[in-house]
């Protein structure tokens, strides 16, 4: 079996998909295997696919019936391999022929290293502009890419902690996946494709589990895909929107620890009634969202008991990384039906 996992999931990525499998198959560490989740793509994404894994045998295409999202895609690979090390890669990445190694050699470096992050490029310019270089946990319980669209000369880089990875390009430990798990899940498939790294990284924290920042782990990712910019999320189709809204409701309800919901929901309410007023002025589709939070409350509020009570075990054993738990069979349906992966 293979050390490594690589798993990509499509969704109509037919002008990307190639070069970023030219990418992962030019790795200098070459002990791995990639499989392609498509999510139901309409376009040629699939014979793409195909045709570079009849060439590679390092390459399995697993084709969906429907579009299970960011989460249920993602999830389909990990319940189904034992790797010990998963690299999570959006089909708009490409990679430096070193990220692989240099990522799993900083992860393999400290066990309480749960996930690796590289910097991620938004373009091959002299000086490019930096898309992220890992998140940074704000008071109100949201994260933002850290270093975001500032010049790369300009930025003084550093390997270190940071508060979580972006999804486009993680490294995950398999004992931190597996530990992860909530109900069977490690991507809660109620977030379908939008903030999921948000919570990923929250209820890593948590856990005790670090995630390191490598910059010498390079790659491409020129980022569209931003529904805070109102230029872009106009763009953006219905579902999409309503991701973005329900998905802080359930990052605000499942993960705050009891004595921090008082001062995190004093930060957020302000923000959260804004988008409330904006979703009954200007994007009345968007509702969707609280009703959804208000019909799935019972399932909602059986997470954060589950994800609340693990951590006050850890408290009272010495906070940090426990062995990792035994992956399950129970799975519940992915959430809010949406059009992109």
């Amino acid at each position: 079996m293979p050390s490594v996992l690589l798993s990509i999931v499509t969704w109509n990525s037919a002008a990307v998909i190639e070069e970023c499998l030219k990418s992962v198959l030019a790795q200098t560490y070459t002990d791995f295997e990639v499989w392609v989740v498509d999510n139901a793509s309409a376009d040629d994404t699939r014979d793409k696919v195909a045709a570079i894994a009849a060439r590679d045998a390092r390459v399995r295409l697993h084709s969906l019936a429907r579009n299970t999202g960011f989460c249920g895609g993602h999830n389909y690979a990990l319940d189904r391999t034992h790797s010990e090390a998963v690299l999570l890669v959006n089909p708009d990445i490409e990679m430096e022929p070193d990220y692989l190694a240099r990522a799993l050699a900083t992860l393999r470096a400290d066990e309480r290293t749960g996930t690796v992050c590289g910097l991620l490029l938004q373009s091959r310019e002299a000086n490019p502009r930096i898309d992220s270089t890992g998140m940074e946990a704000l008071p109100d319980g949201r994260f933002r890419l850290r270093h975001h669209a500032q010049p790369l000369h300009d930025t003084p880089l550093t390997t270190g902690p940071v508060d979580g990875a972006d999804g486009a390009l993680p490294l995950y430990r398999r004992a931190f996946i597996d530990d992860l798990r909530v109900e069977g899940q490690f991507f809660d498939e109620r977030f379908f494709a939008h903030k999921e790294d948000w919570d990923i990284a929250w209820r890593g924290r948590l856990f005790g589990w670090r995630t390191v920042f490598d910059p010498a782990c390079r790659a491409l990712h020129p980022r569209e895909f931003r529904p805070a910019n109102l230029r872009v999320r106009l763009r953006l189709s219905g579902n999409i929107k309503a991701d973005a809204v329900k998905n802080q409701w359930l990052l605000l309800l499942k993960n705050p620890a009891r004595r921090e919901l008082p001062g995190i929901w004093l930060r957020a309410l302000p923000r959260q009634l804004g988008i409330l007023l904006y979703c009954v002025l200007l994007e009345r589709p968007s509702l969707r969202a609280y009703r959804y939070v208000w019909q799935h409350w019972g399932s909602i509020w059986q997470a954060r008991q589950l994800i609340q009570s693990r951590v006050r075990e850890r408290a009272a054993h010495g906070f940090g990384p426990a062995a990792p738990s035994q992956p399950t069979s129970s799975r519940q349906p992915a959430a809010l039906t949406t059009d992109l992966a």
